[in-house]
């Protein structure tokens, strides 16, 4: 502070040692540190302890400065005796014969020992009243730290090792801080789980390893594996696992401490793959695909045997370039389609046609991939211009959109009528099931089934189905989808 007792900001304080120190011979100690004083003229300084050897006449004079370098205060001859904290004012206060007094007084050892037998069997000689014995250091052997001032454990209620609460005693085995009694091995007290225990592939669950006591208490060792090889590291943050794959996936926990071990109840979860329906296409009113018997011949094919019940094949009509079989379906190139006719089916309500394919570019027209009744339009998947589009008849023509078509790129859509129940349904390009009710009553009675009309490319796989009125559809529509998708 200055004269007016105000405080001294931005100040400079120096304190500098000098002197000698006998140790082995005599050599010239000094040191010089400083520090700026800050917004209430407070400081602190880190200096050395005074001296080294046997006979050391080392001292400290520190010096404060105002901010117009204007000396405030000096103190000489200062003697540090302890690596401790100290304010200027305890060390004016007290002499030289006082410091080595209270250093010697103060200062104290910890011995860190497994036991305190351990440190009782060191040599009279090796042991001093003011000792502090640490109990407990795992398997490290005794050692002892020197330097420590007593005080620094005056208040102290608990002292900790990793996770272990240990005694501190005194020279004579006083206990002076309590550390936590005995070890107990672990025990579980909750078990692990998965959860939800009925989900399926591709769902997540929330994996908790449940819970263990014991003292210390108990660390958890857990993994989680898949058919016995460990995928720990998808787990995410918040213990969530996704069921990527199918197999069994167990979540296991061991709670260990010192005193041993507990192993928890393994949380197993068996994942199934989904069951795969195969519909049976015989029951079908109309399919073909690549495996459907030929009239003419692979390059020219005149006719198509229908592998459905629906009492009807396909004929090659009109003129151009001609319908071909492949290993892969049947190939149309904006040339001869395939069709039947004259068909009678007056006691249905309800129709669904689903069509694999790959377009190789659009042809001359609007390409009837599949048709029934193609002039009128009741039911059809045609491709206009790259827009894939779902048709049907309720008074009016309607259409809902399926995607746009990529070009050489496989496909299944498809689209359902049921007037029954009052829906229309429409699978598109991006695997989405599409609904809406018609306004008036769609037509499903079809005359006439037609593939392939303008179409560049290869149909692989087709499918018309009927539904009796009153009755069921022979297959479920999104079976047939699934089966078109998976083959």
């Amino acid at each position: 502070m200055d004269a007016t007792l105000a405080p001294i900001s931005q100040g400079k304080i120096v304190a500098t040692l000098s002197g000698s120190d006998v140790f082995g011979g005599t050599r010239i100690v000094t040191q010089r540190v400083e520090a700026t004083t800050n917004a209430q003229g407070e400081w602190s300084l880190a200096l050395l302890v005074n001296a080294e050897g046997d006979s050391a006449g080392t001292s400290w004079t520190v010096e404060g400065y105002n901010q117009y370098v204007a000396k405030v205060f000096e103190v000489k001859g200062l003697f540090i005796a302890s690596a401790q904290d100290i304010t200027l004012g305890d060390l004016e206060r007290t002499s030289a014969q006082n410091m080595k007094a209270a250093k010697e007084g103060g200062a104290t050892r910890l011995i860190v020992a497994q036991d305190f037998a351990g440190y009782e069997a060191l040599p009279f000689g090796q042991k001093r009243d003011s000792d502090l014995v640490l109990v407990d250091a795992r398997d490290t052997p005794l050692a002892i730290h020197n330097g420590l001032n007593g005080a620094l454990f005056r208040g102290v209620q608990r002292i900790y090792l990793a996770d272990r609460a240990v005694p501190l005693l005194d020279a004579r085995g006083a206990t002076l801080v309590e550390g936590q009694g005995a070890s107990v091995a672990p025990v579980v007290t909750r078990q692990p789980t998965m959860l939800p225990a009925d989900a399926v592939l591709g769902a997540t669950v929330t994996l908790d390893i449940g819970a263990g006591s014991g003292a210390p208490a108990p660390a958890a060792e857990w993994d989680v594996t898949l058919n016995g090889s460990s995928i720990k590291a998808q787990v995410d943050a918040q213990m969530r696992l996704q069921l990527a794959e199918a197999g069994e996936y167990a979540l296991s926990v061991r709670w260990v401490n010192e005193a041993g071990a507990a192993e928890a109840t393994t949380a197993a979860l068996i994942v199934t793959p989904p069951v795969q329906v195969v519909p049976d296409m015989t029951l079908a009113a109309g399919y073909f695909d690549a495996g459907s018997t030929v009239t003419g011949t692979a390059a020219a094919v005149t006719g198509l045997a229908n592998k459905g019940n629906g009492g009807w094949a396909l004929a090659a009509t009109a003129s151009g370039a001609a319908v071909a079989m492949a290993a892969e379906g049947i190939v149309f190139a904006d040339g001869r389609s395939l069709q039947a006719t004259n068909l009678s089916n007056t006691n249905v309500d309800g129709v669904f046609i689903v069509v694999r394919a790959v377009l190789d570019a659009y042809g001359s027209g609007v390409a009837q991939i599949l048709a029934a009744n193609p002039a009128g339009g009741t039911i059809a998947i045609q491709n206009n211009n790259g827009a894939l589009q779902a048709r049907y008849h309720d008074g009016a023509a309607r259409s809902i959109a399926l995607g746009t078509v990529t070009y050489g790129q496989e496909f299944v859509v498809g689209i359902e009528i049921d007037n029954a129940a009052r829906t229309v349904r429409a699978f598109t390009l991006a695997g989405t099931m599409l609904s809406e009710t018609p306004t008036g009553t769609p037509g499903v009675n079809y005359a006439q089934v037609r593939t392939g009309q303008y179409v560049r490319g290869t149909v692989k796989r087709i499918a018309v189905c009927a539904k009796p009125v009153g009755g069921a559809f022979p297959l479920r529509f999104e079976e047939v989808i699934a089966h078109f998708r998976a083959a």
